[in-house]
């Protein structure tokens, strides 16, 4: 005997439930058009951050260097090798620098520098600024005669 009592709906099996074929069609019109007028606005937010990414691994990299001249009490530097568009931190031995490891760099940006630090084995540093530009941004870093690291505001052009 079939009850009417609204607890037990749900039993009951409607051709109303769901959407339509027309409803779904609509809605993915609107989000595809919503889609369209969004992603011309992500695309400048995404050079910016792979911009800060790029910048951030190469500040860690400096810090990496100062903390290797610390740790082995040895003098480290860093220096760019044109050839293969990566960042070196080399180890002094014997006078000279011997290349410890390679990091690359994005090829759309480019690196100069008034001098390539190079950290002594108390921290102290030969200090240098380190210009990074692309296309669309520029900062620096900057690494003072006692050590210290740290990274200008990302400015636009």
């Amino acid at each position: 005997m079939p009850t009417d009592l609204p607890l037990f709906n749900f039993l009951r099996k409607s051709a109303t439930n769901g959407f339509t074929l027309l409803e779904t069609m609509l809605s993915l019109a609107v989000l595809g058009i919503l889609l369209v007028l969004a992603v011309p606005d992500f695309y400048p937010m995404l050079q910016r951050q792979r911009f800060e990414n790029s910048a951030s691994e190469i500040r860690a990299l400096l810090e990496e260097t100062q903390s290797l001249a610390l740790t082995s009490q040895v003098s480290h530097r860093v220096g760019f090798d044109a050839n293969d568009h990566s960042l070196l931190i080399k180890r002094k031995h014997s006078g000279s620098y011997a290349i410890l490891q390679k990091r690359p760099v994005e090829e759309e940006m480019t690196l100069e520098a008034t001098r390539w630090p190079s950290f002594g084995p108390f921290g102290f540093a030969q200090s240098g600024t380190i210009l990074l530009d692309s296309p669309e941004f520029q900062t620096s870093i900057v690494v003072s005669s006692v050590g210290r690291i740290r990274q200008t505001d990302l400015l636009k052009k």
